[in-house]
């Protein structure tokens, strides 16, 4: 009876396993679907004018836009993350509502610019946008919104070939291991 019950655990924690490592290579495939479902989008932007115009309802994903308005470097910081620098600040119509990030260098050109073009999404929806929250409170005491947008600068729908690549391999790859999971049941010999 204990080597039945020992054979069951076994069993289990090896079925677990395979369980945990589908739902890794699924999770790797959930992941890039909406982003490249941004890539295949409508090439030519949505344009912002002003603030009323951002809603939940109206970019509840990923959208390529360009807003028009003044930037206010007012609250504007440099955040570095795993070696790469990005540049975060708001433009004066919009406040809170739009927080933007360039991974370019911002001079006093900028103040001259109107006009901003990139991917718009929901912040909540941001990568570290916790993080952002909190750097916009700690230094400036300001309260970015619960329906505040992220607009990342010079994010064009373009597909690349990387990410094709990436989502191809994650579905061939959670394809062979559901087979060698829980269909193939060993090599048959053939008889000569």
């Amino acid at each position: 009876m204990t080597k039945f019950l020992f054979f069951l655990r076994g069993r289990f924690w090896l079925l677990a396993l395979k369980i945990v490592a589908l739902a890794f290579v699924g999770a790797m495939l959930l992941v890039q679907i909406p982003e490249i479902r941004y890539r295949l989008g409508p090439k030519g932007p949505v344009v912002i004018s002003e603030p009323g115009e951002l809603s939940l309802e109206k970019f509840p994903k990923a959208t390529f836009v360009m807003v028009q308005g003044k930037p206010d470097f007012g609250n504007a910081f440099v955040y570095r993350r795993y070696g790469l620098s990005y540049t975060y600040f708001n433009l004066e119509s919009f406040g809170m509502r739009l927080v933007i990030r360039t991974h370019r260098a911002v001079n006093p050109e900028w103040r001259q610019l109107d006009r901003f073009v990139g991917k718009l999404r929901p912040f909540r929806y941001q990568p570290f946008h916790y993080r952002i929250r909190d750097i916009y409170r700690e230094r400036f005491g300001a309260a970015v919104p619960a329906d505040a947008f992220f607009l990342a600068l010079d994010d064009v729908p373009r597909l690349s070939g990387w990410q094709v690549g990436a989502v191809a391999f994650a579905a061939l790859l959670w394809i062979a291991m559901f087979y060698l999971f829980f269909i193939f049941r060993g090599w048959k010999k053939f008889k000569g």
